[in-house]
């Protein structure tokens, strides 16, 4: 039975009292967020008054921005969502280009948190965990002089989480909050038929690595009667509690997150087979790389003739973040028979718009640049552009953009090519 903490757990606004003005304080994301703390700062903006936020946030989940109505206060983040966007106009909300492992090192040392503020799960003998959310728990704890512990009665204990003495703590608070959620939404027969391509080409003595959004939800459910897979990646979502009950992934797991329902939790979270690790270990790329026949599945919002991805900027507006595509791209292309794959419908806008364009938007940014460049994969085929050259790595981006814009961009590559 869970034994009282060292410390008297106190009311989650105390947490705000031993930051002041030009602190940096990291707030735990993903399953990790503290909605005590939060709750009370939004009731009382003075609580954090001149400091600077920082944290992975991922969109459709933690969607608050801390410094709104703040005096004074800032933000530093890796995805711009919509609850970031004024925010983010006002220039009060900075965009961090950082992948996910970079991201970690940053906040280990370089960023100079004075403190960092994450959900725990509730004391056991002197110990708690981060719970669901053990993807940053390592870098807070090392870069941050304080750190406040959010004891959430309803925070899974996994097995195999990193313990963290309560002595670490500056201090315990409790709040009985609702976990964060994350529901992918219904999902497009267009990216079930790209996601049963790719499930198509994974096979037994292969390790996946899936994402979060609809892309690595429909992959996931593709999964569906696979045997004798891997599972490494730096965050497991909903479908995958069903292909955990198939032993889809008898190779071995390991995660740092997991997002979705309280269903997911209460089926997953207390799996002995799941090995838990923080990101400086799940998007390491050397560890990726020595995992043989790695298998990377990344979505992107378009793709260029170039073999260059974005995944973050749509219009010249900054609507997410690298997150940690980069970071499973690279292992994976160096991984003994390992695949990168970026899954995407071939159109946007109800047909109207090609995902496969001559060149991204002048406006834009490259996620993905053409030297990362692996597979690509449509509802029309599969693009495997490695070792090809840049008329290959064209006609076979062409070949799997829909019918109706492929001459068009054939055109364009055209007077492209001429141009060179």
């Amino acid at each position: 039975m869970p034994t009282a903490p060292a410390v008297s757990a106190r009311p989650p606004a105390d947490a705000w009292s031993l930051f002041g003005p030009g602190d940096r304080v990291c707030l735990a994301g993903a399953g990790g967020e503290p909605r005590g703390a939060l709750a009370a700062l939004a009731a009382d903006p003075e609580l954090g008054r001149g400091l600077r936020f920082t944290g992975a946030w991922l969109p459709g989940v933690n969607d608050f921005d801390p410094s709104e109505g703040v005096p004074d206060a800032s933000a530093s983040v890796v995805f711009v969502n919509p609850a970031l966007r004024a925010g983010f106009e006002a220039k009060r909300v900075e965009f961090l280009s950082l992948n996910y492992w970079h991201l970690d090192r940053w906040l280990s040392g370089p960023a100079g948190l004075t403190g960092a503020i994450m959900q725990v799960s509730p004391p056991q003998d002197g110990f708690v965990t981060a719970g669901i959310a053990c993807d940053f728990d390592q870098a807070m704890l090392d870069g941050a002089k304080t750190v406040v512990g959010e004891i959430n009665p309803a925070m899974p204990v996994p097995p195999g989480a990193p313990r963290i003495p309560v002595s670490r703590f500056a201090m315990l608070t409790e709040a009985a909050t609702p976990l964060p959620t994350y529901d992918a939404g219904r999902l497009p027969d267009d990216l079930k038929k790209v996601a049963a391509t790719i499930a198509g080409m994974i096979g037994p003595g292969d390790t996946v690595q899936v994402g979060i959004g609809k892309a690595a939800a429909a992959v996931m459910e593709a999964l569906e009667g696979h045997r004798d897979l891997g599972y490494h990646a730096g965050l497991i979502i909903e479908p995958f509690k069903d292909r955990l009950e198939e032993d889809v992934f008898s190779r071995g797991i390991t995660t740092g997150t997991i997002i979705g329902s309280e269903d997911l939790y209460s089926r997953v979270a207390h799996d002995p087979r799941i090995r838990w690790e923080a990101v400086r270990v799940t998007h390491h790329h050397p560890t990726i790389a020595a995992i043989p026949r790695f298998v990377s599945i990344n979505s992107g919002l378009t793709v260029d003739l170039m073999g260059q991805t974005t995944s973050e900027m749509l219009g010249g507006r900054q609507i997410s973040g690298h997150g940690g595509s980069a970071d499973f791209q690279r292992g994976a292309r160096a991984s003994d028979g390992g695949r990168a794959v970026i899954a995407l419908p071939a159109t946007a806008r109800r047909g109207t718009e090609s995902r496969i364009v001559p060149r991204l938007e002048p406006s834009g940014v490259v996620s993905l640049p053409r030297g990362d460049r692996d597979i690509v994969v449509t509802e029309y085929g599969v693009a495997d552009l490695r070792w090809l050259g840049i008329d290959a790595t064209a006609e076979a981006l062409i070949a799997i953009a829909a019918p109706e814009f492929r001459d068009g961009l054939a055109n364009d590559w055209d007077a492209m090519r001429r141009a060179m």
